[in-house]
């Protein structure tokens, strides 16, 4: 960056306790430290009135300290590493309801049916879905499993890849916690909705599968919306990391089209209607998007300015 006077790049790292927060600083003409501005996890004590006692200071300092959040620290070595700061009063609880929501599914009775079970109507169909009622493919289902595989391992792999394991699994959370959501929203859909499958339109599938509890979960589909999730979130990770590259968008294809087979082998398999894909591939792209946005970087860039010189500080915090 040019200026008319010197360029100011400082990073200094201050370890505060077991967890450290780092802050930028840069000093004026006259060797007066100026501090870079507080993060919003870490709150700043405002300067106390002429007439606030010691007590109600040394007060105000603790319920600051109380308040502030607490970092899972992957590894202080890189500060441009990993993408996200992660903290154990958001992160933790979000991947445990997460779990408990992708359970919803295992405490529904087996013995509850799909409502029209053991055959459904055609003419409860709209014109769209009607195309491929009565699907049956277990190899179309087992493609899709296997898509869905491929899309978490090589998004694990890349981060993995290109970060080291302690930041790539630091990001590795935010992708899961995408992921998690996505299927949350996809299993609470599919009960309230209890919509039948596309085998139960036709004969092709066995009577077992026809009358199983599973038989009435079509929308939405939660392979769309969890392989969508996961190319996204992918995506969004790699694009913090490495802003100026293409290869961002190499991703965003790559896991956008094992995404796309995913939710057409769904379909083809009799397990989803193409809305029901549809459905899930924006609900999983959506969250895909937003979890991870929500996350701050460990790494913020904050303007310094003082007499003589201009330029910028990395504050980074671990």
């Amino acid at each position: 960056m040019r200026a008319p006077t010197a360029v100011c790049f400082a990073l200094v790292l201050t370890w505060v306790g077991s967890v450290g927060v780092a802050r930028a600083e840069t000093a004026d003409d006259r060797g007066a430290p100026t501090d870079a501005p507080t993060p919003a996890n870490n709150p700043a004590i405002a300067p106390p009135s002429p007439g606030a006692s010691p007590e109600k200071v040394e007060d105000a300092k603790k319920t600051a300290k109380a308040a502030k959040l607490t970092p899972i620290v992957p590894s202080p070595q890189n500060p441009l590493r990993p993408a996200f700061q992660l903290y154990a009063e958001i992160d933790l609880p979000i991947l445990g309801i997460g779990l408990v929501f992708e359970g919803a599914r295992l405490v529904r009775p087996s013995s509850q049916k799909a409502f029209c079970a053991p055959l459904c109507p055609r003419s409860d169909l709209n014109a769209l879905d009607r195309t491929t009622a009565g699907y049956w493919s277990p190899g179309w289902q087992t493609a899709s499993d296997y898509g869905l595989y491929t899309v978490m391992v090589a998004a694990a792999t890349l981060l993995f890849a290109d970060e080291g394991f302690l930041p790539g699994l630091n990001d590795a959370i935010v992708v899961a916690e995408s992921a998690l959501a996505a299927t949350a929203a996809a299993s609470v859909m599919t009960l309230a909705a209890g919509r039948p499958r596309p085998f139960l339109y036709g004969e092709k599938a066995p009577l077992s599968a026809r009358n199983g509890a599973d038989a009435g979960l079509s929308f939405l589909s939660s392979h769309a919306a969890l392989s969508f999730a996961i190319a996204t979130s992918t995506f969004v990770t790699m694009r913090r990391l490495h802003p100026h590259s293409k290869a961002s968008w190499i991703v965003l294809g790559v896991g956008g089209a094992i995404a796309t087979f995913v939710a057409t082998a769904r379909v083809l398999g009799g397990m989803h209607f193409m809305t029901d894909a549809a459905g899930g591939a924006v609900v999983g792209a959506s969250l895909g998007m937003i979890v991870p946005s929500l996350h701050a970087s460990p790494v913020s860039i904050v303007p310094v300015a003082g007499d003589g010189q201009r330029g910028f500080a990395v504050s980074a915090r671990f």
